[in-house]
This record gives structure tokens, C-alpha cells and sequence, in this order.
């Protein structure tokens, strides 16, 4: 009987893509995030905080990453698979500020077309935690201005 050996293949690109863009927001690169994601992209965002809904288009994308700066927000990526149309990526998120030092799971289910994101999914682990997150912000506060408790 043949034994079955794993096979060892490279990261699909847009597993690679992915991991591109979740750098390139950690080294606040706005111009490589631009670049890898869709002008239509549309982001799910569930939560019962100021950020949560629906993130539609990629400049209101960028202006809601912008804000995330000042709230002491991370993310490190645990696992991350690819196929021709879909990301999973399995992360801890958190934040770190001032009272709040607060983390979760969460799996993110993203759309890929061309090499670029169009859509994403956010499932957090801890609801509670994923909105102790981005608690204390302002609902409509402009990009990069978030307040901290």
C-alpha cells in the first residue's frame, strides 16, 4: 500500500496577496494597501461599535484603516489559505491603549479577484472583546482621529 506523503506547495498568490496587504498596513504603506485592494472593495465589519457596518469602496476603506492608528489596534496573522477566489485568514486582533488591553480570534473570509481584495467577511471569536476593540470612538470622526478612553 503507498503511503501518502503531504504534499509541500508554495503560498497561493493570494494567500501571498493577503499577507502583502496586512504588512503593508502594519508599516503604514497606504500606497501597497491601495494597490491590493479592489476600487469596489467591500468590507462587512459586524460589532455593536462606532465601526461597525458595512465599509463600502476603497477610499472609505483607507479612511477606516486610518483610523484604526489611533486606537492601539494589531493583528497578527496565525494562518492564512488561499484558492483561486477565496482567502481564509485566521488572526488574533486587538488593541492596546490607555484601560484597554483586549484581544480575539478572528476568522476573515475574503473575496479575491485579479490579484486584489473585493470583499471581506470579519467573524471575531469574543464579541465582547471585538467591541471593547473599538470602543470609545466617535461614530463620525474623521480618518486618523479616533479618540482612546
Amino acid at each position: 500500500m503507498p503511503t501518502l506523503e503531504p504534499a509541500v506547495t508554495g503560498d497561493h498568490p493570494h494567500a501571498i496577496a493577503y499577507r502583502r496587504t496586512a504588512d503593508a498596513f502594519r508599516a503604514g504603506d497606504v500606497d501597497v494597501v491601495e494597490s491590493l485592494v479592489a476600487p469596489e472593495v467591500v468590507w462587512h465589519v459586524p460589532g455593536d461599535h462606532p465601526m461597525a457596518g458595512t465599509i463600502e469602496g476603497r477610499e472609505a476603506l483607507l479612511a477606516w484603516l486610518a483610523r484604526l492608528t489611533g486606537i492601539g489596534f494589531w493583528i497578527v496573522e496565525c494562518d492564512v489559505f488561499a484558492s483561486d477566489q477565496h482567502v481564509c485568514a485566521v488572526s488574533t486582533m486587538g488593541a492596546r491603549r490607555d484601560d484597554v488591553d483586549v484581544q480575539t480570534r478572528v476568522i476573515s473570509i475574503f473575496r479575491y479577484q485579479d490579484g486584489r481584495q473585493v470583499e471581506r467577511w470579519l467573524y471575531p471569536d469574543d464579541t465582547a472583546a471585538w467591541n471593547a476593540i473599538f470602543a470609545g470612538l466617535n461614530r463620525d470622526a474623521p480618518a486618523g482621529l479616533g479618540s482612546s478612553p
